[in-house]
């Protein structure tokens, strides 16, 4: 990147793709840069830290398929959007109160292995604690697995009140992670619209199958109080897709739509007849099947 670009003082939003960024000494920071969108970009760790933390009035952060450092640092007050997706390790917030919206997708190569870092006791622990105002989080690709790491609460020690809106993707057979969904719904009171996206795994050994954690939690008190509506994608209708969906409807006492869509379209009208039949605890609920 041509050096001049790092001294234009009055940038407000600036977007970098398919580059290579290397901070010149003399570099003071982008003080009044608002939006920063970096794609398909090469940096260190601590030249990316640094960038982020010499834009102090930072609201917009797009980090896309970087390379050249995998534990990131955000350290941005006035943060409020956080959109990431790529290879990493490990990702910590410091000093981002005011960050609202999350979208965070971890990726894995394909036959590669997740390698996801421990940070602390609990990576779901630290990942929460400085995200007071989360209204919006989406949890994409392998990174719920991340939030598995270490050992994972019943509830996180401060709810997530701002929270209304979640996106998860999930293997619905792995019951590490589906102790991280539940740990999240219980600490998530004010919950108004939820999106569940299946990642299937086929090759997860018998002992770490969570196949009957839905069926088993049949009800929790205090949870969904204030979901209304739900879309449960990719949706291969195997039991414990099903067990989940079952336990969504008698734990959503408000709830107004589920809508279901299909990963095939085999087997679809089976489906419906069995989704009709779960008990629900909201009886105004209307369950909508969709195939593919």
């Amino acid at each position: 990147m041509p050096s001049c670009l790092y001294f234009c003082k009055h940038l407000i939003h600036l977007e970098l793709f398919n580059c290579v960024l290397s901070l010149p000494p003399a570099f003071k920071g982008f003080l009044n840069l608002k939006s920063l969108d970096l794609q398909h970009v090469t940096m260190t760790a601590d030249a990316f830290e640094n960038l982020i933390a010499w834009c102090p009035l930072l609201e917009r952060l797009t980090l896309m398929n970087f390379d050249g450092f995998s534990n990131l640092k955000i350290h941005a007050p006035n943060l409020q959007f956080f959109d990431i997706g790529g290879e990493f390790e490990a990702v910590s917030f410091e000093n981002t109160s005011l960050l609202s919206v999350v979208s965070i997708g971890l990726y894995v190569a394909a036959g590669a292995e997740f390698t996801g870092r421990l940070s602390g006791a609990c990576n779901m622990l630290k990942f929460f604690a400085r995200l007071p105002c989360i209204q919006r989080l989406e949890v994409q690709s392998y990174f719920l697995q991340y939030l598995t790491l270490g050992n994972v609460p019943s509830r996180l020690p401060v709810p997530c009140l701002e929270l209304d809106y979640l996106s998860m993707r999930i293997n619905y057979r792995d019951i590490k992670e589906n102790k991280a969904a539940l740990c999240l719904f219980k600490s998530s009171p004010n919950l108004c619209e939820l999106e569940m996206l299946a990642r299937p795994e086929d090759d997860i050994p018998i002992a770490a199958t969570g196949s009957s954690f839905w069926e088993e939690k049949i009800y929790v008190e205090g949870i969904f109080n204030q979901l209304r509506v739900v879309r449960v994608l990719d949706f291969f209708g195997k039991k414990s897709e099903l067990d989940f969906v079952k336990f969504l409807l008698a734990n959503s006492p408000v709830l107004e739509k589920l809508t279901v869509k299909s990963a095939s379209s085999d087997g679809g009208l089976e489906l419906l007849k069995e989704l009709l039949r779960f008990r629900r605890a909201s009886v105004q609920a209307e369950v909508i099947y969709m195939d593919t």
